[in-house]
């Protein structure tokens, strides 16, 4: 599976216009940059998933979704929390590490709370 860059860049774009959205008048330059930022971290993670032999296009997914629970226009500029962000999500969806038994109970709680969402979002549709 190729990773979709147009569909990555727009994800990307899309949480740059959130994080600056309290600033008033934004320089096009600016949300370029904070893009970009967010593009290459993102990029880093799509080649690691590949990697994995994952489908790279799971990154963009996981950029959607911290759109929809972490940004926020408080951060403004700082993307410092993005990558560290993607990288926990990422390893939930395509793990690359393996775990005690301490820390794979967790997961029951992820998989409790995933379920929830999805019945959450069926029950809207």
């Amino acid at each position: 599976m190729h990773l979709r860059n147009k569909e990555l860049d727009a994800a990307c774009a899309q949480l740059a216009r959130i994080l600056l959205a309290r600033q008033n008048s934004v320089s096009h330059d600016i949300l370029d940059t904070v893009t970009t930022r967010l593009l290459q971290d993102a990029a880093r993670h799509a080649d690691y998933v590949q990697q994995l032999g994952r489908d790279p296009n799971m990154v963009t997914r996981a950029v959607l979704y911290l759109i929809d629970t972490h940004a926020h226009p408080d951060l403004g500029g700082d993307t410092a929390w993005f990558r560290p962000m993607l990288a926990c999500l990422l390893e939930l969806a395509a793990p690359s590490l393996a775990l005690s038994g301490t820390g794979a109970s967790f997961l029951l709680d992820v998989e409790e709370g995933v379920a929830q969402s999805i019945a959450d979002n069926d029950a809207r549709k």
